[in-house]
């Protein structure tokens, strides 16, 4: 009944494909004659046709992560109840709890069903977060291509390959001349820095790098079933 119900959405997305055909052929000859403005706008356009093709894979993601992340946090209610706990959200923590026998009984009962449908929903999770760090991984490395193409510095780099005083960092100050009587005569000579912190300091302001990815939240999602965004 699950893999129906997953095929199902997936003949849906089919359709769909097949009843938007004619404008989705329109809207990619626009992204095509919008590329012509540069390569970080191509790779802009990458992931936002990443995202739209891949966005039935997203939607059954979404189902599976839901599924997995309500049993496995029904699994952990139920193991509570046996152990005589239960948690209190209202403070935050885990409290002794009575509970009766036909409580126990239905507890008991939820958790074997929970339990042997968990290896088929767990199945399907696998899958489809898979295909979803897939995705993610594409989008990110696009995102990050764009980042280096926009920040490249071939201009920084020629100027400091010339030894251009435009890239200068500091100054080298030689006395030449100095006597008790009359002007002190000083030498200036430009010192350009090192080509990395040429490069660091012409960045452009208004671009951002992409934040760095928290592996350890990142491992903790895939775990508890959270949905994974791209960074």
């Amino acid at each position: 009944m699950l893999g129906q119900f997953f095929l199902y959405h997936i003949n849906v997305w089919w359709t769909f494909l097949v009843v938007a055909k004619p404008v989705l052929e329109v809207a990619f000859h626009i992204f095509l004659c919008l590329g012509r403005l540069g390569l970080t706008f191509q790779a802009s356009i990458l992931v936002d046709l990443l995202e739209l093709v891949s966005f039935h894979i997203y939607c059954i993601y979404v189902y599976a992560a839901r599924l997995y992340s309500l049993q496995v946090s029904g699994l952990v209610a139920l193991w509570r109840l046996f152990l005589g706990r239960k948690h209190n959200p209202l403070r935050g923590r885990v409290d002794s709890c009575q509970y009766s026998s036909h409580q126990l009984f239905v507890g008991t009962l939820a958790f074997t069903i929970l339990l042997f449908l968990l290896p088929t929903t767990l199945m399907y999770y696998i899958v489809f977060t898979t295909l979803r760090l897939v995705v993610v991984g594409l989008e990110g490395l696009l995102t990050r291509v764009r980042y280096i193409l926009q920040c490249l510095p071939l201009y920084v780099s020629t100027l400091w390959l010339l030894q251009s005083t435009i890239v200068s960092s500091t100054v080298h100050l030689t006395v030449q001349c100095r006597e008790t009587q009359g002007p002190l005569l000083l030498s200036v000579q430009p010192v350009p820095g090192s080509w990395w912190n040429t490069v660091q300091y012409c960045i452009p302001e208004l671009v951002h790098s992409p934040p760095r990815v928290n592996w350890g939240n990142l491992i903790g999602n895939l775990v508890s079933g959270k949905l994974i965004y791209p960074s």
